[in-house]
């Protein structure tokens, strides 16, 4: 195959290859600061996810509702984790779907169970391709190929950057002490998750936030994790590794 003469650039040269280093690590710098700045903007919005009748005190500053679900966030700058080691924390996130809460049963886990784990259909079910929370593989298998298929570009494309560069994986390729962004996750979730942020962008992007998409794409991912999903939210509302 013929190089181009930037290709000889960067590979032949000392300039080319330190330019190169530079370039690589500008990259890395901007997904790091993008990743920050998201996870603060959530944190600015937490407290008031969810706010309203039937939202659930879980303590250590968590809560949960109809539109409200709790998932692992990076850290944002200066923020400390519940549990040395870790880089993720968990958070309140408002969602686009809306639950039925159940009430309480005087046990953590069952609760986070009832009101964490989704079931149901949601309401855009019709126009997404008919997923629901009762067929989670359906809906994986649906929601992926969005992501090659729907075009984003200019300010959707920079939104949709954002939020699938900020949102984690604690559970499949990743762990909370290294948590692995989305966009270098090559599992079937990571690229639902993917494709469904575009969905939500091209066709209710000027109805909901980058919070909003977040936190239902938080949403699918407790359904698809419920196990890792509802131990990680016990250790940190109880402040106790099991």
């Amino acid at each position: 195959m013929k190089e181009s003469a930037e290709t000889r650039f960067f590979l032949g040269t000392k300039k080319g290859f330190y330019a190169l280093v530079i370039i690589t690590a500008f990259m890395l710098l901007n997904n790091i600061l993008a990743t920050t700045l998201f996870a603060q903007a959530i944190q600015a919005t937490a407290a008031g996810a969810g706010a309203g009748p039937a939202v659930v005190d879980v303590g250590s500053g968590l809560n949960y509702g109809p539109k409200t679900t709790l998932k692992p966030m990076p850290l944002a700058q200066d923020e400390q984790p519940t549990f040395q080691g870790f880089r993720t924390r968990v958070k309140a996130l408002p969602t686009i779907s809306e639950l039925a809460i159940a009430p309480s049963s005087s046990d953590l886990v069952q609760d986070l169970v009832n009101n964490i784990i989704p079931t149901g259909v949601p309401w855009y079910s019709d126009e997404a391709g008919g997923v629901t929370f009762d067929d989670p593989i359906y809906a994986q298998q649906t929601w992926g190929p969005y992501e090659e298929t729907i075009q984003l570009s200019g300010e959707d494309e920079q939104r949709w950057s954002t939020i699938v560069n900020s949102f984690t994986c604690d559970y499949c390729c990743g762990s909370p002490q290294q948590p692995t962004i989305i966009t270098r996750c090559g599992c079937a979730h990571a690229k639902a998750a993917r494709g469904m942020a575009k969905w939500f962008i091209q066709n209710h992007g000027d109805e909901f936030s980058d919070e909003e998409i977040y936190g239902e794409m938080a949403r699918w991912y407790a359904l698809w994790y419920p196990g890792p999903t509802v131990k990680r939210l016990a250790e940190e509302i109880t402040g106790t590794l099991s």
